[in-house]
């Protein structure tokens, strides 16, 4: 709208500068050879209309691939076009309105320099938008290179805080499962779940650092057994599979922050809106529905800034291959995640 605008008012200034400079050039040759309103309106929208032809078919079609003599015979086209089309209009103005003497070598002169001016004004226009999009897509790449520095950073620093090898926590909870197992069945079992969550956080990924799909829903799935363990009766969650989930791969532990995110900004306890959890294949897509009821004192504004900077972490392995939605309505919340896996 705004662009639309800006050529707008860049042809109304042109109209009337073209008007004025013409009356106060040659005002009494002007006024007499053709009448003034006449010559701006023709000779300023024969220059509009080449102007878009240049600007959003020739020139897109011939410079971006170097196709100079398409550009040269469809330039000679163009002028030769409009040359005659200015001298038919000012012939059948001048024949049935003003019944001025029509002059057609005159009337073809004028087209060509309509012609003339677009051509400079379209190669002004095209290449300062393409400049000014180049520029803005640098700077898209360095904000973006930017982040991914950053996250890397972030990443290292993590690293030197976590030097304690994982797998001494591993072992260590076996140990303490073996110690458990004859005090508390339900101590072991938390213990066990536990086990296997860390196994599943230090286990080695492939090539491209995937691992089984099937290895991702079980770690949601033990995590909501802990919580289960938990809040007993009072945590009212549900998780739905739909689809396939073997022989796919994923990178690890990329749907457990949305669920944690729901978990901890979600009511629990809400028999009536329980935490909704869909996880569905279709083909090589994955898609993730989680719907919950806003827990009480909870702001909007912290659901999404955890929302977002998830986002943001996600960007960073998927790229442009993954869609991130959030909605609301009153105090129900929506995330929708779409995966190509």
């Amino acid at each position: 709208m705004r662009k639309t605008s800006s050529h707008i008012i860049f042809w109304i200034a042109y109209a009337f500068y073209f008007f004025l400079s013409g009356f106060i050039t040659i005002p009494q040759k002007f006024a007499q050879s053709h009448n003034m309103i006449q010559n701006v309106v023709i000779s300023v929208s024969e220059i509009i209309i080449c102007f878009y032809l240049l600007i959003h078919r020739i020139l897109p079609f011939t410079l971006p691939t170097k196709r100079y003599r398409i550009l040269f015979f469809l330039l000679i086209t163009l002028a030769t076009l409009s040359s005659l089309g200015n001298a038919f209009f000012v012939y059948l103005y001048s024949h049935f309105i003003t019944n001025n003497t029509f002059s057609f070598y005159k009337s073809c002169t004028v087209g060509l320099n309509n012609v003339y001016l677009s051509i400079h004004f379209a190669l002004a226009y095209w290449f300062a938008t393409n400049f000014v999009q180049n520029v803005r897509e640098q700077s898209k790449a360095e904000l973006q290179k930017s982040i991914l520095e950053k996250s890397i950073l972030e990443a290292e620093l993590s690293s030197l805080k976590n030097q304690i090898n994982p797998h001494f926590f591993y072992n260590s909870l076996n140990f303490l499962y073996a110690q458990a197992l004859p005090v508390s069945r339900r101590l072991s079992d938390s213990v066990m779940l536990l086990s296997e969550m860390m196994r599943y956080t230090i286990k080695e990924n492939d090539a491209e650092g995937k691992v089984p799909l099937e290895q991702e829903v079980k770690y949601i799935q033990n995590y909501f057994a802990i919580q289960q363990m938990q809040f007993g009766e009072n945590l009212q969650l549900q998780i739905d599979i739909i689809g396939n989930i073997n022989y796919r791969r994923i990178h690890p532990l990329t749907l457990s922050p949305f669920i944690e995110n729901a978990l901890k900004n979600g009511d629990l306890s809400s028999a009536e809106q329980p935490i909704k959890v869909l996880i569905e294949t279709q083909e090589n897509d994955l898609f993730l529905t989680i719907i919950y009821l806003r827990k009480k004192g909870i702001k909007e504004s912290e659901v999404y800034d955890d929302l977002i900077e998830i986002r943001r972490k996600l960007y960073i392995v998927y790229f442009n291959n993954h869609v991130v939605k959030f909605e609301h309505s009153e105090n129900i919340h929506k995330i929708f995640l779409k995966l190509s896996l």
